[in-house]
């Protein structure tokens, strides 16, 4: 009620600034939502692909693969004092077909949910066991946990976190400026489309605030 009385006691010129506003913020959230909602629902990259670069990688891109290899956790989510989710670190592996050496180049973030957690620490024994062997053998696949998400950029706790796991690990300060990938993949495909509908509300919102603003005196 007091925003009614507002709006008809405030002066037109007022009424129709809050209108630009609100059209502002409405163009805001359909752009963002719109983008969100392509990348989302675009072709997802493969990173199971040996050769990809993970450096031409891009926060927002949509991204699958079948997870075989993780070599740890650094951080974990809880609410109510129960794990939610965890984050692990995920290697990318190459193989060099002139030596028939598998070796990992770099790693990334990676968001598993609680009902992967014991699936999820088999694949840590049995990666830090290949690569304890330093053989070169075919990495372990004995279990894997198939991830379709997005990229999202670590934020500097996330960072740290990571950091200090593979510090802990035994990577020196050196390998871990040419090993992270600070991106980590999780899974929010609706965030696109709740800003599409906010913005639409919020333009039909407009659109009967601008009818009413014109009509007054």
């Amino acid at each position: 009620m007091f925003g009614f009385l507002t709006l008809r006691n405030e002066p037109k010129a007022f009424t129709l600034v809050r209108c630009v506003i609100l059209g502002i913020l409405s163009v805001f959230l359909l752009v963002s939502g719109g983008i969100n909602y392509a990348r989302v629902h675009k072709k997802p990259i493969d990173l199971n692909e040996t050769h990809m670069d993970w450096n031409q990688l891009e926060n927002g891109q949509h991204v699958q693969m079948d997870v075989e290899v993780l070599i740890g956790e650094y951080m974990y989510q809880t609410y109510n004092g129960e794990e939610t989710s965890r984050d692990y670190l995920m290697p990318h592996i190459i193989y060099d077909s002139h030596n028939n050496y598998y070796t990992m180049d770099r790693a990334i973030g990676v968001k598993i949910n609680r009902e992967y957690f014991d699936t999820a620490d088999t694949i840590v024994d049995n990666s830090v066991a290949w690569l304890r062997d330093r053989s070169g053998n075919t990495p372990p696949n004995t279990v894997t946990i198939h991830i379709d998400g997005y990229l999202q950029k670590m934020n500097d706790d996330q960072l740290k976190y990571c950091k200090e796991a593979m510090t802990a690990a035994g990577y020196t300060a050196h390998d871990l400026a040419a090993t992270i990938v600070p991106y980590y993949i999780c899974d929010n495909a609706n965030s696109g489309f709740v800003l599409l509908i906010c913005g639409i509300i919020s333009a039909i919102g407009t659109a009967g605030l601008t009818i009413y603003a014109l009509k007054k005196k």
